[in-house]
């Protein structure tokens, strides 16, 4: 193999390398982080002292190191029927 050939080989990998890394930032650039439709994120239930806490930002539990998941907005209440009247009787 020549100094040239070398040359041309190392080159290759030094910019195809060079092309990994840009595209490996682009890529990150462009994932926007999860949203949560409640603003808080939760410890996914693993039976740390974390399960149930709620957290102001997406990160690691403190507890157990495992990521945050966005806290799922709660089930919609409907309006209770009014109870009814006592004594109307017959």
């Amino acid at each position: 193999m020549t100094i040239a050939s070398r040359r041309f080989v190392l080159r290759g990998a030094v910019f195809g390398a060079a092309c990994a890394c840009v595209a490996g930032l682009a890529a990150a650039q462009t994932a926007s982080p999860p949203t949560s439709p409640t603003g808080k994120w939760v410890c996914p239930p693993c039976g740390c002292e974390s399960d149930g806490k709620d957290f102001d930002a997406p990160g690691a539990c403190p507890s157990c190191g495992m990521p945050l998941v966005p806290k799922a907005a709660g089930p919609k209440t409907k309006d209770s029927p009014a109870p009814p009247k006592a004594g109307g009787g017959a």
